[in-house]
C-alpha cells in the first residue's frame, strides 16, 4: 500500500473520530431551553410577596420599641433586627405598629405612634433595597449576578406602588388610625431617627374607633 493510501485513511479515520465525539445541536432548540431558565425578576418578587412576607411581618418588632432599643442602645437593635449586604454600614429593618396620621405631605405621611414618637410613612418615591434586605428573605447568594438581585429590588418596589402606596394615598386624612408594617434603612454611622422613611407593605386604616 502506498504512503499516499496509507496517510488519506488516516486522515479519514481522523476526521471519523473528530466528528463522532462532537455534539451537534440545533440552535434554535438550545435558545429555546436557555429560555426556560432565564430569570424573571417579577415573578419571584411575586412569590417572595405571596410567600415571604406574611412570615416576615409577624415576625417584625414593633416601631415604637424598635425606637426606644435604637435610641438606648442602637448597637443591640442593629444586631438583634436589622439585616445587611456583607460589610456595609447600612442595616434594614422590617417593623410593624399603628399611629394616627398627623400630616400628609406630597411624599409621606406624619405617623404619630405616641405623644413622643413620630415617623414617617412613604407614599411616592418607592426605591432602595430596604424590603428586600430587611425581610431577610433574600439571599444575594442565590442569585447569578448583581443584576438579578437588584432587579427583584425594583420588582418589589412596584408591587409596594401598586398594592398599597396606591391604595395608601387615596383614603390616608390626618386624624385616621394606620396599622402599617414596612421597612426602613438605617446607617450604623448616623441614627438620626428623624430621616427615616418606612417603605409600607402591608396598611390598614381606620377611624380610630371602630374596625
Amino acid at each position: 500500500m502506498s504512503k499516499v493510501i496509507k496517510y488519506t485513511i488516516g486522515i479519514l479515520a481522523a476526521f471519523l473520530v473528530l466528528y463522532l465525539s462532537l455534539d451537534i445541536q440545533n440552535l434554535e432548540k438550545h435558545k429555546t431551553a436557555s429560555g426556560k431558565t432565564k430569570f424573571i425578576a417579577s415573578e419571584y418578587a411575586a412569590r417572595f410577596w405571596n410567600d415571604s412576607l406574611s412570615l416576615c411581618i409577624a415576625n417584625a418588632p414593633q416601631m415604637i420599641d424598635l425606637l426606644k432599643i435604637i435610641r438606648e442602645n442602637p448597637g443591640k437593635a442593629f444586631e438583634k433586627y436589622g439585616h445587611k449586604l456583607g460589610i456595609s454600614k447600612t442595616r434594614y429593618f422590617m417593623v410593624r405598629g399603628k399611629g394616627v396620621i398627623e400630616k400628609v405631605e406630597d411624599e409621606y405621611l406624619v405617623l404619630a405612634l405616641d405623644e413622643n414618637s413620630k415617623i414617617k410613612i412613604a407614599i411616592d418615591f418607592i426605591y432602595g433595597n430596604a424590603v428586600r434586605d430587611g425581610s431577610g428573605k433574600v439571599n444575594v447568594d442565590d442569585f447569578l449576578n448583581m443584576t438579578d438581585f437588584n432587579n427583584v429590588s425594583v420588582a418589589i418596589n412596584k408591587l409596594v406602588k401598586e398594592k398599597v402606596v396606591t391604595r395608601l394615598v387615596k383614603s390616608a386624612t390626618p386624624g385616621k388610625l394606620l396599622e402599617f408594617a414596612g421597612a426602613m434603612e438605617l446607617s450604623e454611622e448616623n441614627t438620626d431617627l428623624a430621616a427615616v422613611l418606612i417603605l409600607p407593605v402591608s396598611v390598614k386604616l381606620s377611624d380610630g374607633k371602630s374596625e
